[in-house]
């Protein structure tokens, strides 16, 4: 994995979106912080899981990156 997430290099989305609780997973998923990481795990728990919490707890972590960026591209403008 290329992206600068080191502790997701040892959480392959088969590892991490296994977890029974959320509470792990919710961990995980805020410790992302690149895009691409976020559409590989939601790829994988829509073919696996498809749970509603973990998918919209993804698109809910993606949306924050995005906006960080936005915000960070908007400083260095001015």
């Amino acid at each position: 994995m290329s992206d600068a997430d080191p502790i997701l290099n040892k959480l392959p989305p088969e590892r991490l979106l296994d977890a029974d609780h959320l509470q792990p997973i919710v961990a995980g998923i805020n410790c992302m912080h690149s895009i691409e990481t976020i559409q590989r795990y939601l790829a994988h728990e829509n073919q696996h899981e498809n749970r509603t919490p973990v998918q919209s707890r993804l698109r809910e972590r993606a949306r924050e990156i995005r906006r960080d960026e936005s915000d960070t591209e908007e400083q260095a403008a001015t």
